[in-house]
């Protein structure tokens, strides 16, 4: 606890900021809605602020930097006092635009201003205890300002004054801190693409909840309002969200660590929708506290669809990336905080302020259907791979604070590495003989030495790896692994790099065989979103020397990258086409182990006429790429493996070539004959002007077979 007492002022500082902010939020849609504004302008201007956050999150870091943290958090603090104290002065939809524009970037920068200087002053011991408080007091001061509506009419300057007062008071601390405050770096970016394929769960489900808590927090006042509630009551409901917010994060999160995410994340959705179909049937009946209790768990389970949706971004992220990937959430999030309101708002004048809890409904339902289709394709993280679920305050900048984005490059690189990134700063064209150069003379430290510089010089990460895996041989494999995990980028031409050595040191070929698929089973792990391209490359690179690993590569590729299957066969047909069979074979085979496959045919092919399976995508994907001759044996390996799905790999396959047509129905429908009559009927739909000999080939085949058994009998 003694620890703790450094934080104080921050912590005093922080609620401060969010009384006036919850006193900010909760006033001007009610001071709007009764100076008769319609509701989409009320809806516009709430947007706004998420407009201003979006721009403090991409601008307020390089400010900080160039002007330091106590300047900037007293000069956000002046102009945040300052649009206080103008909302009192013009009513004009317009300019309170403007001036929640402007609060929005300088709440950005305050928060990021408190959180790195939270996160530069703690330890690992303490780290997830001022994380803990921070959240805690965040949501205290939101709730509390928002019980500050009480003092006056919404109406009343005083308010506005109270605010403004709040502002000012929350730089007396910051101001009196003996801290020089943090190190504000800026961390590199990742691109939203990749992001979104390593996470799509994690980016749409924080957009949407932007979306759904944007809406929920700054339009309930306005529906209170319109349904009767007074202002006590207004306030008390709203306070109540913020604490219900807080509160059911422990028991859903202990859940999320326990159970596959993606499931509570779907339970946690029907029951704010369950929550949110109750509460406006008991405030029209005048009940208030059952209406508070459905706000606290409608509150409750919006709320942790961005923590669930982050820890399921996490699961899937190194924790270097951790930061960078949150920069971009951060903006998911702040976008849908700016669809949000005003959209909703939209629906509630054209409808009626009830409207908004079937907009909340109709939100969450459409992630519940993405969930549902994400755990259709993808199976969840091991629980060993999982990071922990952290509840998340109403401020989801404090990435760098957040205990699992913790990464010390001193203690995880050593002071090996530290050197070389020091002596880099100085030198950064040098930044690969001066790693060498470190690397040789602490030849231990090597490994560290190539991770930590390839991850801050992502440019040189190849050549890098080449010069010290060259220099220490002894230690190849995991000097180009790990440069492979910290600039993924990297990952296909190490690959070649890797092929190359093996056959360099003309190893018997069972000794290249297993060297090879170890390599390149570790280079797939630390690079999955290159798995394809890895692949195709090792697979030409070998297919000479080891026709035999061809294979085996694409399984491996396969299996590391499991949303990346039917793109890792078709890029290694590409290359080696006369792999084609097997690389099907060994592909199909994976995609029939994988645990989801039987829940995402039902899920996804349930009375959708349109739907393809994955073993037909495959089969799609491989008859672009095989020579026309192995269409015939692709098509029965792929069916063959994947039984489900062998009508549309026959439909698929007799598309691609027609005059096969007849051989492929036979050839499956022998491989599979449980699935001959669907096989038959899908290849003659598809192709109706064979169907004719399609149909007179069968009854061929029928009639020879039974001749065939009645001239067995007499023998028996």
């Amino acid at each position: 606890m003694r620890a703790l007492n450094q934080f104080l002022p921050l912590y005093l500082s922080c609620t401060l900021l969010l009384m006036g902010n919850g006193l900010l939020f909760i006033i001007i849609p009610m001071s709007m809605r009764l100076d008769g504004q319609d509701t989409d302008a009320i809806g516009l201007v709430m947007s706004l602020y998420f407009v201003g956050m979006l721009l403090g999150s991409l601008y307020g870091r390089h400010l900080i930097s160039r002007v330091g943290h106590i300047r900037i958090f007293a000069a956000c603090a002046s102009v945040a006092t300052m649009c206080a104290l103008l909302h009192s002065i013009w009513s004009v939809p317009l300019v309170w635009g403007v001036l929640r524009v402007l609060i929005g970037f300088t709440n950005a920068t305050f928060f990021m201003t408190m959180e790195t200087w939270l996160s530069e002053s703690s330890t690992s011991e303490n780290r997830a205890t001022v994380f803990g408080s921070y959240q805690f007091v965040t949501y205290f001061g939101l709730a509390l300002g928002q019980l500050m509506l009480n003092f006056a009419e919404p109406q009343d300057p005083i308010l506005y004054i109270y605010v403004a007062m709040l502002f000012c008071l929350c730089m007396i601390p910051v101001l009196m801190s003996r801290s020089g405050g943090p190190r504000i770096n800026e961390p590199e970016a990742m691109p939203l693409k990749t992001l979104y394929r390593t996470s799509p769960l994690g980016v749409v489900g924080i957009m949407i909840s932007g979306i759904c808590l944007g809406a929920f927090y700054n339009m309930s006042s306005v529906y209170g309002a319109d349904v009767g509630m007074d202002k006590n009551q207004i306030a008390t409901f709203m306070s109540a969200t913020m604490v219900g917010g807080f509160l059911l994060q422990f028991p859903i999160g202990k859940l999320a660590d326990t159970f596959d995410r993606r499931t509570v994340l779907v339970i946690t959705l029907l029951m704010a929708c369950l929550a949110a179909m109750i509460l406006p049937i008991m405030a029209n009946q005048g009940e208030m506290l059952i209406t508070i209790v459905c706000a606290v768990i409608l509150s409750g389970a919006l709320a942790c669809v961005y923590p669930i949706a982050l820890a399921d971004a996490f699961d899937r992220l190194k924790p270097t990336e951790m930061v960078a990937a949150s920069g971009k959430l951060i903006l998911a999030y702040a976008a849908g905080g700016a669809i949000g309101p005003y959209t909703a708002s939209l629906v509630m004048k054209q409808v009626g302020a009830e409207a908004l809890f079937g907009y909340l409904i109709v939100a969450s339902l459409v992630l519940v259907a993405f969930v549902m289709y994400r755990m259709s394709i993808r199976s969840a993280v091991p629980d060993a791979l999982q990071e922990a679920f952290v509840v998340q305050g109403m401020t989801p900048m404090a990435t760098e604070l957040d205990p699992r984005t913790e990464y010390n490059s001193l203690d995880e690189t050593g002071i090996a590495a530290e050197t070389v990134l020091l002596l880099a700063e100085e030198n950064p064209d040098d930044v690969v003989e001066i790693a060498v150069s470190v690397a040789l003379n602490q030849p231990d430290e090597a490994v560290n030495i190539a991770q930590a510089t390839a991850y801050n010089y992502p440019d040189c990460a190849e050549t890098l790896a080449i010069a010290l895996a060259d220099e220490l041989p002894h230690d190849k494999l995991d000097i180009i692994t790990s440069v492979a995990g910290s600039a993924p980028q990297s990952g296909a031409a190490l690959a070649r790099y890797m092929c190359d050595l093996i056959k360099q040191q003309k190893l018997e070929p069972q000794a290249s065989f297993k060297a090879l698929s170890r390599l390149t089973s570790k280079l797939l792990d630390e690079a999955p979103l290159q798995a394809a391209e890895i692949a195709a490359i090792v697979s030409q690179e070998i297919a000479d020397d080891m026709p035999e690993l061809v294979a085996e590569i694409a399984v491996l590729a396969a299996e590391a990258a499991p949303d990346q299957r039917v793109e890792v066969a078709a890029a290694i047909i590409q290359e080696v086409p006369e792999a084609s069979v097997e690389v099907a074979a060994g592909v199909a085979e994976t995609i029939a182990a994988s645990p989801d496959d039987e829940l995402h045919s039902f899920l996804a092919g349930e009375g959708d006429e349109d739907y393809v399976g994955e073993g037909a995508e495959l089969a799609i994907a491989v008859a672009l790429e095989a020579p026309d001759q192995a269409l015939l044996d692709i098509a029965t390996v792929v069916a063959e493996a994947l039984p489900e799905d062998a009508a549309q790999v026959a439909e698929s396959m007799a598309q691609a070539d027609p005059q096969q047509a007849s051989d492929i129905v036979d050839s499956i429908s022998e491989a599979v004959p449980e699935m001959a009559d669907d096989v038959m009927y899908a290849v003659a739909s598809s192709l109706p002007e064979q169907a004719e000999e399609l149909l007179q080939d069968v009854l061929l085949d029928a009639e020879s077979n039974e001749s065939a058994t009645h001239e067995v009998e007499p023998r028996q």
